[in-house]
Formats: structure tokens, sequence, C-alpha cells
């Protein structure tokens, strides 16, 4: 600080102005506290998603996969799940997109 001599009341002032800064830099304004339903919407198409997904209890842990075809108006076509043994996410996450798009 170059030795600058600096009054309580501006010390006090500047650290004030500075959380009100970090306040609005990091803090999110808009948070809605209401539940909102997120789902895949198909526009009135007639087109269908595949949904995928593994897990993995631990890096090498218990694994599985699954997934399934939606058509659009959200309703299942057809799913599939599988055990994977011993094995990390990478492994699952990758056979779930495998299966998925071996299915679709």
């Amino acid at each position: 600080m170059e030795n600058e001599v600096v009054s309580y009341f501006t010390l006090r002032m500047r650290i004030d102005n500075f959380a009100q800064l970090l306040k609005t830099c990091f803090l999110q304004q808009n948070i809605s506290p209401t539940t909102r339903m997120v789902r895949w919407n198909a526009q009135g198409g007639n087109d269908m998603i595949l949904n995928v997904d593994g897990s993995s209890i631990g890096n090498h842990g218990v694994s599985g996969f699954g997934g399934l075809i939606r058509n659009s108006d959200g309703g299942r076509i057809q799913g599939f799940a599988g055990n994977i043994g011993i094995s990390n996410i990478l492994h699952a996450e990758l056979l779930a997109m495998y299966y998925g798009l071996v299915l679709a």
C-alpha cells in the first residue's frame, strides 16, 4: 500500500464495497424457489430419443449400464440394462452408449 495512510472509515467502506462486488459476481441473482419439471420435447415431430447411463461404485467397482428409447410423447419404446461386474465409470458409460446405439 506504499505507506498510504487510510482512515478507519475509508478502509471500512473499501471492504464493504469489495464484499458487495464479490456477492454480485458469485451469487446467482435469479434463483427460482419453485421446482420445474424438465423433459424432452419433440416439438410436434415423430422423433425418438435414446437415453443411456453407466454407473460404477468406486473407480474399480461393481458397474452396470442401462438405457431406453422413448417416442415423441415420452413413452417407453424399448429398454436395456446390463451388469459389467468389476470395472470403472468410463467403461460403463461407453458400454451404455454402444448397446444403446446397437438397439437403436
